[in-house]
């Protein structure tokens, strides 16, 4: 599962890593919940269900440190803007440690906390009564907890400012660029047909000091804050333009050699290629 789960996703992990750090942890609650409800299904279900739902928690462990270790490098090189990764290391290994130590003390006063519950009084009734308890009380603290490490990831993640774009931060970065071609299309075909075809030299001049002013209103990648819903649901439906596309992809019946010479020859002074690619899709590639 582990290597199926990298197989599909390693390629997105430098341009979501917003949406694979939340999902780290939202994956890593979803195999909690699991280990939770693990002995309800036991005695539901049967011993032969719990091993599956084991494998799935276990499953899910995995997917959160595989997206959780591939984005840390990204958000630790966010917040080391002087260069010292070094010291963030330490300091985070620090916290890490500071964290682990007081929820094991926390989880120390809880579990005899619950045991008292469950071993009130001497008789059944009340052993049950107790154990009911328990479970309530667990069950409580669980999903609050969870909700709160969710909200508080997601608004965590939200504060990142990353210097990467994927396609919704694409389109938020650009969105006035869009809508002031898309008004100045507008216009100069309006002013065309009302000129009988001819474009004002005017015109023209004022469409050149609009898209110099337009261009500088677009977003540097460190400000753009884009929707984590959106963002997530064009990761999962990608649309028709692909970024970053390989170079084979693009010139099929080629060597990587006879590829790499093409590309220098044609494209030598460009930043970047738009191609169609045989799945009916736009692929670019960008020069680094």
């Amino acid at each position: 599962g582990g290597l199926f789960f990298s197989y599909i996703t390693s390629c997105h992990f430098d341009s979501y890593v917003k949406e694979f750090r939340l999902f780290a942890d939202v994956i890593n609650d979803v195999g909690l919940t699991l280990d939770m409800l693990a002995p309800y299904i036991a005695a539901s279900y049967g011993k032969k269900c719990i091993l599956f739902v084991s494998a799935m928690g276990q499953l899910c462990r995995v997917a959160c440190g595989m997206a959780a270790g591939a984005t840390k490098g990204s958000i630790t090189q966010h917040f080391a803007i002087r260069g010292n990764m070094a010291d963030l290391n330490a300091k985070e290994s620090t916290q890490e440690t500071l964290v682990s130590l007081v929820g094991m003390i926390l989880g120390i006063v809880l579990a005899k906390y619950l045991h008292y519950l469950e071993s009130g009084g001497s008789d059944d009734d009340s052993s049950l009564d107790g154990r009911h308890a328990a479970a309530v009380v667990s069950w409580s603290i669980f999903i609050i907890l969870t909700i709160v490490h969710v909200w508080a990831n997601y608004a965590g993640v939200k504060l990142l400012r990353l210097k990467t774009l994927n396609r919704e931060r694409a389109k938020v970065a650009f969105d006035n660029l869009f809508n002031e071609c898309k008004k100045q299309c507008i216009e100069t075909v309006y002013n065309s047909k009302r000129n009988c075809g001819d474009i004002d030299e005017s015109m023209l001049e004022k469409t050149r000091g609009d898209n110099n002013k337009v261009l500088k209103t677009i977003c540097r990648p460190d400000e753009v804050n884009e929707s984590l819903v959106l963002s997530t649901f064009d990761l999962l439906f990608p649309t028709n333009v692909r970024l970053g596309v390989r170079l084979n992809e693009s010139q099929h019946g080629l060597s990587n050699d006879d590829l790499l010479h093409y590309f220098q020859d044609e494209y030598a002074s460009e930043n970047y290629i738009l191609t169609l690619v045989p799945s009916s899709s736009i692929g670019s590639g960008i020069r680094r």
